[in-house]
C-alpha cells in the first residue's frame, strides 16, 4: 500500500514547506469491496497512519494488517510497517519498509536514504538491499511534498498531474504516477469536528513502474483529502481485489512548532 499520493510535475519552491499539513493519528478499518479473481473469497484489515511534526521534518509511521481468505478456507496474513523521516526543505528522505507473512517471515525489507536536488533529481542509497544506488529523475517528489502539491493542484483547479514519486515503497526507485482531481469541497460539517472548517478534494492516483510502458497501474488509490493532510473515504485497489478504508479514529495534536 502506498503511504501517500503523488504530485505536481512543476516544482514550486514554496510547496516544499508543506505549511498547511499537520501531525495526525488516523486509524482505518479495511473491508473488501470488489473481487477480480476466484482465488480469494474474503479480505479484511486495519491500517494506522501517524504523522509527527518535528519542526524541521515530518516523521511518518504506517502499520497495516491484511487477512485474505482463500477458496479452501485458509487465511493468509500480511503485516507491513513503513517508516519515514522527510526534511521540510525537501532535500532528504529516510525510509524503512518491512512486510512479513503468516509465519512472521520477512518478505520485503527495504531501507535507505534519498537526497534530492532543487530540480527534483537526486540519488537513493539503499542500506537494504545493500550496495544499491539509484538515480531520481527530475521533478521527483517525496511523500509529504507531493501531498502538499496535490492539495495545491486542487486549489488551482488542475484536473491532471503526472510527476514521478519516490516514497521508498519500491526497490526500483521512483515510480510514475497519474493523479486525477475529481472535485473539491468547501469546509462543511463532518463526522469528525476537527475537520469541520477544512476544505478538501477528491483524488484518484495510479502508480506505474517506470521500467516499461505498461498502461495498467500496479496500484491505485482514491480518497477525500483534507487541506491538513487527513484522508477519508479510502479505496485501495490491489489489482485482484479492492478494499475500502473507513476512518474510525482521528486525533490531531497541537503543533509544537508554531512560531519557530
Amino acid at each position: 500500500m502506498k503511504s501517500a499520493l503523488a504530485l505536481l510535475a512543476l516544482l514550486l519552491p514554496g510547496l516544499a514547506q508543506a505549511d498547511g499539513l499537520t501531525g495526525q493519528h488516523a486509524l482505518y478499518t479495511l473491508t473488501l469491496s470488489k473481487l477480480r479473481t476466484h482465488d480469494i473469497t474474503g479480505a479484511t484489515g486495519q491500517m494506522s497512519f501517524d504523522v509527527v511534526d518535528g519542526c524541521t521534518g515530518w516523521a511518518t509511521t504506517q502499520h497495516m494488517t491484511l487477512i485474505l481468505r482463500n477458496t479452501d478456507g485458509t487465511l493468509n496474513k500480511s503485516v507491513s510497517d513503513y517508516i519515514t523521516w522527510e526534511s521540510k526543505d525537501g532535500k532528504t528522505l529516510t525510509f524503512t519498509l518491512r512486510e512479513s507473512d503468516n509465519d512472521g517471515k520477512e518478505q520485503i525489507d527495504d531501507a535507505g536514504t534519498a537526497t534530492r536536488n532543487p530540480d527534483g533529481s537526486g540519488l537513493v542509497t539503499y542500506t537494504t538491499p545493500a550496495n544499491t544506488m539509484l538515480k531520481l529523475p527530475k521533478g521527483t517528489l517525496f511523500p509529504m511534498m507531493h501531498t502538499e502539491a496535490l492539495l495545491a493542484a486542487a486549489r488551482a483547479g488542475k484536473k491532471f498531474i503526472a510527476p514521478p514519486l519516490f516514497d521508498g515503497t519500491s526497490a526500483d526507485g521512483a515510480q510514475a504516477t497519474f493523479v486525477t482531481e475529481l472535485g473539491s469541497h468547501p469546509a462543511e460539517k463532518m463526522d469528525w469536528p476537527v475537520l469541520d472548517k477544512i476544505p478538501s478534494a477528491d483524488v484518484d492516483i495510479a502508480f506505474f513502474s517506470r521500467k516499461n510502458d505498461d498502461e495498467t497501474p500496479n496500484f491505485r488509490t482514491s480518497m477525500r483529502y483534507f487541506e491538513d493532510g487527513v484522508a477519508t473515504n479510502l479505496v485501495l485497489d490491489f489489482g485482484d481485489f479492492e478494499m475500502t478504508g473507513k476512518l474510525t479514529k482521528l486525533s490531531i495534536p497541537p503543533s509544537p512548532c508554531k512560531g519557530q
